[in-house]
């Protein structure tokens, strides 16, 4: 096995990064050539996207936590805060991305740079400016960050609105803040634990962080050198035409099948050819069925919440997820559907709808009292059932939870151990003291890198001791879990996500574990709803905070920004997320007569209730009822399985250490699986597809195409859509409705069970 060994060495400037500078022999170790050249790709990128120009030197040498950072990461994260709250409660939510903040920050910090006063003050001791000079990178990133932590809705949202709907009792503003800070906040206390493994090894590539590097690197090569110097020479380079080109070309397409012609987001060529067959219908509906020859034309089915973008995904990965996809939905699936195991083709072959045993809608609140499970009732109205589907999917969920623990003790587990032996055993007491001071060592000596010292551990530790205490509190004074029960769920977060995060930054895809949270405390508070949904909340909210920070402190890496500054701007955008957020579902809770109901339309609450059915399935009716006594009790073997299938990949893979066995990851091949159903099932293909185009024959045959463009054009085309989605949403979607035969649904039948249909 051949360690990822990459230097990236760049001219003077913000995107300087150099990889060699890691402690010797802290490094996991890779096997993927794909990973290398991304890598080198983004490195080779900076001097040509700089000019090797010695005006870049202040991006390197200028200040980062500025005046500008703190308004506009303020501004931005309160609008972006606001925006999707508001919509979160819509029937069809829109989500403002941070792709728009890059595009939006650059114009308005540079004007800042032009107009403000450059007078220095003195505050309380400490000298400061409105403007320090240019408008750099490092403060271009910054605002990004700090404005991200808008990007999505607090999970403490839903429990707030679900209580105050629908369980009860309801929360007040003040609970709210304290429960979402606790959630949103305890996580990034892991990220400084595992600091040392996810982000300073080279191997640990986060591949979604490069798209996000190269687009910096392009808009920002628009900004003059130095005041008053003129851009037209920068605007020449090729990759900043490549972008805006792309740019300009998605933002306009997007038109197309975002508003005018909706079928091209879906093609569905079955049904097409048999409309009224209900075989073509549910094998080739991309919404309803398994998307078997459905094709897109839709950008933003291609690359999408799910998936990711398919240019800024390593193809193993790709290939991984693709082999996962079509065993389980093109092959075990129908297979199993047509077969009528567990009475399948009573219900529909693709839906997390939930029924009864007749095949009708189930009736959850025929079984509920006071927010909980009336044994009684329940025991009158019948179980639970559900899709085929919709069970394989939490069967593989079970299997993936063992199989990643699995896979990250066989194929890193020498890693980590010696990394932590270095840690623990390679360092005086002394210099892991040093680990806690204010200042590190190379601050205090005066070190050209003292701006890029590591984030002291005991910051990680006062927030880490203050949100344990504030989520102990509110969980006791709430009602929202025991205070064993919050403590064993962070327990849980720590413990996962340093194999979450392994994958995840190899792999560009972070697997869902919110199903094993929901199944331990399914078990350890039946028929408890809130229970369930608050330790899903500390439990794997807190872990994806935490990959999520980072991920940012990765990406601050490659940009050369101060991980001190970086964390500072991430935990103030969380807390101005969290009061803009919470104001804004209180507000319209207040305000909107019918909300969360059909008679409010459009504020119906669609995702609140879909978190309150997933609340019924593990909190109300419970696993134990579920899986164990009920209907589907084998699923649970899929524990066991997960826990040895790694073992022959791993085994072949020492034995040929060469040969494709050593791509195989299995983890990667089952997490696109947790996310059906309601992933829609032919976006993957094309994405997969794309990523073979670019990221295996342009590498392989035009890699010096690839090294140059790559990235720059999957920055400008998910640029486009984010903004072109946006301004088609106000000015069209809302306004001018159309009704033609392109925005018609072609797979009338795909959501009727086969039983319907039997002559």
């Amino acid at each position: 096995m051949e360690e990822l060994k990459i230097r990236e060495t760049t001219e003077k400037h913000g995107a300087q990064v150099e990889a060699d500078d890691l402690l010797a022999g802290d490094t996991i170790q890779a096997d993927h050539d794909d990973l290398q050249a991304m890598v080198k790709s983004v490195a080779d990128s900076s001097s040509s996207t700089s000019g090797g120009s010695d005006d870049n030197d202040d991006d390197n040498e200028g200040p980062a936590l500025t005046f500008r950072v703190l308004v506009l990461g303020t501004v931005f994260s309160i609008a972006l805060a606001f925006v999707n709250m508001y919509y979160w409660f819509r029937s069809n939510p829109i989500s403002v991305g941070i792709a728009v903040v890059q595009l939006l920050s650059l114009p308005a910090g540079w004007t800042m740079s032009r107009v403000l006063p450059t007078h220095t003050f003195n505050t309380l001791g400490f000298r400061w400016t409105m403007n320090p000079g240019r408008f750099n990178m490092k403060e271009h990133v910054l605002i990004s960050v700090f404005a991200n932590a808008s990007t999505g809705t607090a999970y403490a949202l839903d429990i707030v609105v679900v209580r105050r709907f629908w369980i009860g009792p309801p929360l007040s503003f003040g609970a709210g803040v304290v429960v979402a800070l606790t959630s949103q906040l305890v996580g990034y206390s892991f990220s400084g634990l595992f600091h040392r493994f996810l982000v300073e090894p080279d191997a640990m590539v986060w591949p979604s962080t490069l798209a996000s590097v190269m687009l910096f690197r392009a808009l920002q090569s628009m900004v003059p050198r130095t005041q008053g110097a003129h851009t037209a020479g920068r605007l020449k380079t090729s990759r900043l035409r490549v972008f805006w080109i792309a740019f300009a070309a998605s933002f306009v397409w997007y038109f197309v099948p975002g508003w005018a012609f909706p079928t091209l987001t879906m093609l569905p060529i079955l049904c097409f050819a048999a409309p009224k067959n209900i075989y073509a219908n549910q094998l080739g509906d991309g919404y309803s069925g398994l998307g078997m020859l459905a094709l897109t034309l839709d950008w933003s089915t291609i690359s999408n919440a799910y998936t990711g973008s398919p240019l800024a995904t390593p193809w193993f990965a790709a290939c991984n997820l693709l082999v996962g996809f079509v065993v389980v939905m093109w092959i075990i699936t129908p297979a199993a559907y047509y077969a009528n195991a567990w009475g399948a083709q009573e219900l529909p072959i693709y839906t997390s709808d939930l029924f009864t045993t007749d095949g009708s809608a189930y009736n959850v609140s025929r079984v509920l009292s006071d927010g909980r499970l009336d044994d009684a009732a329940y025991r009158e109205y019948g179980p639970m059932r559900m899709s085929f589907q919709f069970l394989a999917m939490y069967g593989f969920c079970f299997m993936g939870i063992t199989c990643l623990v699995s896979h990250v003790a066989l194929y890193h587990g020498a890693d980590i151990w010696r990394i932590v032996r270095q840690s623990v055993g390679g360092l005086r007491l002394r210099q892991r003291l040093r680990l806690w001071q204010w200042r590190s060592e190379s601050a205090a000596e005066g070190n050209s890198d003292a701006k890029q010292a590591a984030v002291p551990g005991l910051w990680y530790a006062c927030v880490f001791v203050a949100t344990v205490a504030m989520g102990v509190a509110a969980c006791q004074a709430f009602d929202l879990l025991p205070w064993y029960g919050f403590l064993l769920a962070i327990g849980m977060a720590c413990v996962l996500t340093l194999p979450v995060g392994l994958v995840e930054a190899v792999s560009n895809f972070q697997y869902a574990l919110g199903v094993v949270t929901e199944l331990v405390a399914g078990y350890l508070w039946p028929g408890q709803p809130t229970y369930n949904a608050s330790f899903k909340m500390f439990g794997y909210i807190t872990m994806r905070q935490a990959l999520t920070l980072t991920r940012d402190q990765k990406l601050g890496r490659y940009l050369r920004v101060p991980p001190r500054d970086l964390f500072v701007c991430q935990v103030l955008g969380t807390l101005v997320a969290v009061f803009v957020q919470l104001g804004t579902a209180f507000w319209l809770m207040d305000t909107v007569a019918g909300i969360c109901t059909d008679a409010g339309f459009p504020f119906t609450c669609r995702q609140a209730r879909l978190f309150y059915s997933t609340m019924v399935i593990w909190g109300v009716i419970g696993p134990q009822r579920q899986f164990a006594d009920g209907r589907y009790p084998g699923l649970y073997w899929m524990f066991l399985a997960g826990v040895f299938l790694p073992l022959p990949f791993w085994l072949l893979r020492r034995r040929f250490p060469r040969s494709v066995w050593r791509l195989v990851n299995l983890p990667v091949a089952l997490t696109y699986i947790g996310y059906m159903p309601n992933a829609p099932t032919h976006d993957f293909v094309m994405f997969a597809a794309f990523c073979f185009v670019f990221n295996y024959l342009l590498l392989k045959h035009r890699s010096s195409w690839w090294r140059s463009y790559n990235f720059t054009l999957s920055a400008a085309l998910d640029s486009g859509l984010a903004v072109s989605g946006i301004v088609g949403y106000f000015a069209l979607q809302t306004t001018v409705p159309l009704d033609w035969w392109g925005t018609r649904n072609h797979c009338p039948i795909s959501k009727d069970p086969l039983s319907a249909h039997r002559t």
